[in-house]
């Protein structure tokens, strides 16, 4: 009778230590494990602490498209307005274009309006490098305003 119980003692240990691994990762965990981890909450624990780390994600990612939606419009914005400020130099050198024509040989104001001209492309630069909208503005103005004074 002896032989016969070692097996099964033999079994009975095997049995016992495999529940001893105590490995709590499902993918490694065997039978007598997941049944432990199971009844102890452990597997839901791990499921409640994904589901937290998932809504974690979620909500950084939704603060950060609130971020880029308020990127892409102030992209727009700028779009619009270094627009609005090449229009404006566009204008002025039209204005330049007309007042060379009445300027005729006049080397001096011709000399004062090609400065002026170069004043505008500095200007066309900044505004391409993202310099203070309301700036270029001024200085617009004021190129366009001694333009029109050489035409006086």
């Amino acid at each position: 009778m002896r032989s016969n119980s070692l097996p099964v003692v033999a079994l009975l240990i095997g049995t016992a230590l495999a529940g001893c691994s105590g490995s709590t990762d499902p993918a490694t965990a065997n039978l007598f494990d997941n049944i432990a981890n199971l009844n102890s909450g452990e597997y839901d624990r791990q499921i409640a602490q994904k589901d937290a780390e998932a809504a974690a994600i979620v909500r950084t990612n939704q603060r950060m498209q609130v971020d880029i939606d308020s990127m892409h419009r102030q992209a727009n914005v700028n779009r619009r307005t270094i627009a609005g400020l090449n229009r404006q130099i566009a204008s002025a050198r039209s204005e330049a274009a007309s007042v060379r024509s009445q300027l005729g040989g006049d080397r001096i104001r011709l000399g004062q309006l090609n400065g002026y001209e170069r004043q505008l492309a500095a200007v066309e630069r900044e505004a391409s490098a993202g310099s203070d909208p309301a700036v270029l503005q001024g200085e617009i103005a004021r190129i366009r305003a001694s333009i029109r004074a050489l035409a006086n």
